[in-house]
């Protein structure tokens, strides 16, 4: 009969599958959002989405020599993740934050709720519109930088958990 065999020390395996079944999962993924949160708050002072493209400014960061999305820092200040042992989820309770992350990378437009009009104030002064247009600003996703680091995290955690 022909096949492989396979020798070496099983015991010493076996002894390792079994500490990787004590691995922390729900300690690993807060690690994990940690990190996440903050490369989603660094993409604010960069005023980058997670591709590195840069976000289209906005009128108000133009008339105030200001950053985009960071007037008051409530949305970057909102972020927050939740970590349990089967993942992590990254976001905001904001309701205003899928308008400028965009829906799939695409602009969004505003149209009034009740009335012809929009009504809002610009440059000290009231404008009427009866809609506007916000440009995508991601800043929610996995960036190649987070990928790394979500690599590095999970082997040092596999590393630390076989000692």
């Amino acid at each position: 009969m022909s096949g492989i065999t396979l020798t070496g020390d099983w015991k010493r395996f076996e002894k390792r599958l079994h500490k990787l079944s004590f691995l922390n999962f729900t300690g690993l993924h807060k690690e994990i959002g940690e990190a996440l949160r903050a490369s989603t708050q660094d993409r604010f002072r960069k005023e980058t989405s997670p591709d590195g493209q840069k976000w289209p400014k906005s009128l108000r960061a133009e008339a105030d020599k200001g950053k985009t999305l960071t007037d008051t820092a409530r949305l970057k200040n909102s972020i927050t993740y939740r970590a349990g042992p089967d993942g992590v989820e990254l976001g905001t309770n904001l309701i205003y934050a899928s308008v400028q992350q965009g829906n799939k990378g695409k602009e969004t437009k505003i149209k009034a709720k009740s009335g012809k009009w929009l009504r809002f104030k610009y440059g000290g002064s009231w404008a009427l519109k009866k809609f506007v247009t916000i440009p995508a600003r991601p800043f929610i996703g996995i960036s190649e930088e987070d990928i790394e680091e979500i690599k590095a995290i999970i082997k040092d955690r596999i590393e630390e958990s076989l000692k």
